[in-house]
């Protein structure tokens, strides 16, 4: 079996569906580690079930988590819906100013916010985004803006919304700052820029 051509059914990108003999090939190479991980966890993630979450785990927090904790924590929170299990870990990688565990985890995290906010509704994780977002030498500003935008439901009145580049003070950015400190309560003033 080919697992690329399983995930490209998997997400769609291909035509055809995935069977469960499949299915069960890509738990076959997360539960023996070999082979194309990365193809397997998308597999498990978007055909598997929630009990699927012990094949995953060990990717998230073992030895090669640098390579696929991104992946396994999309694929536990976002694919399989299990936010709730790992919510408090979720909330300490966005609260963080660094990565925590491995690298990208709280870019990762911020990527999660809608799934997290949408279950939680929370206004200081809302109010973290944007402060992550205005602070101009933070690495995840980008995704905070972009996770913003989508979370707000931004999109369609912003002149750019998928810019790469911003300024802090232009329309865009206002729109941004304006809905959130509306939608999450944050303080009146808008975050110090550092």
């Amino acid at each position: 079996m080919d697992i690329a051509d399983i995930r490209n059914r998997a997400q769609g990108v291909k035509p055809g569906g995935v069977t469960t003999g499949e299915i069960e090939y890509a738990r076959e190479i997360l539960s023996a580690a070999k082979g194309n991980i990365r193809a397997a966890l998308y597999v498990v993630g978007l055909c598997g079930e929630p009990a699927d979450a012990r094949l995953v785990e060990p990717y998230l927090f073992g030895e090669e988590r640098d390579v696929f904790g991104e992946l396994a924590l999309k694929v536990l929170c976002r694919y399989l819906g299990l936010i709730d299990a790992y919510k408090d870990l979720y909330r300490a990688l966005i609260m963080s100013d660094e990565d925590i565990g491995w690298q990208n985890s709280r870019m990762t995290a911020i990527q999660l916010s809608d799934v997290f906010l949408e279950k939680f509704p929370d206004n200081a994780i809302g109010c973290k985004l944007l402060e992550i977002m205005m602070t101009e030498n933070d690495q995840d500003r980008l995704p905070a803006r972009f996770s913003l935008i989508n979370i707000l439901g931004l999109r369609q009145i912003l002149t750019d919304p998928y810019a790469v580049e911003f300024d802090d003070f232009s329309k865009d950015s206002q729109i941004i700052i304006a809905a959130a400190q509306a939608r999450f309560q944050c303080s009146a003033e808008a975050p110090i820029i550092h």
